[in-house]
């Protein structure tokens, strides 16, 4: 026993079709919100670091004549190297040197106590010199910057150690 043929095959083949629209609102209605949801996000940190600049010196001369000595700030340089850390500020020849409490180990503790009292002392500076060793980790970079924002030194100034190399004859 044998069916008819079935009325979509009955129409001639001229005839426009209707598009069927179902599948694409599913596709914006479902699956791209449900795309977006699992989309992981990046998050960045940055650290703001102030590189030396190449120029010896500028304008501002006499303006630098008429503060006294009081008013100018002591350059204070932390350097970070591979087995301590070693504090110089400007005029004072005695260097402040915090070894290392282990191998790989540094007295974080001690350099706090060292940046703040040298924040008491000069009040007026707001920057600290940081001299990093190339191979100092990173993390140990981080937590310095830390320790001397949190004791009021808003900016750092990076500076890089001059590297010269050789030619071999």
């Amino acid at each position: 026993m044998a069916y008819g043929p079935s009325k979509n095959r009955s129409r001639s083949q001229n005839e426009t079709r209707e598009p069927n629209l179902i599948p694409i609102m599913n596709l914006f209605i479902v699956i791209i919100p449900m795309l977006m949801t699992i989309m992981v996000t990046v998050h960045l940190a940055m650290i703001e670091i102030t590189l030396p600049t190449e120029s010896a010196g500028g304008g501002g001369a006499d303006e630098a004549q008429e503060q006294s000595e009081e008013e100018i700030p002591k350059v204070i340089t932390l350097a970070l190297l591979p087995d301590r850390f070693e504090i110089m500020v400007e005029g004072i020849e005695k260097i402040i040197t915090i070894p290392q409490l282990s191998v790989g180990t540094y007295d974080y503790f001690t350099l706090d106590e060292n940046i703040s009292r040298l924040k008491k002392s000069n009040e007026n500076q707001g920057t600290v010199e940081l001299l990093p060793d190339p191979s100092v980790k990173f993390d140990t970079l981080l937590r310095s910057i830390d320790i001397c924002k949190s004791n009021n030194f808003p900016n750092i100034k990076y500076l890089t150690s001059a590297t010269k190399f050789y030619k071999a004859k």
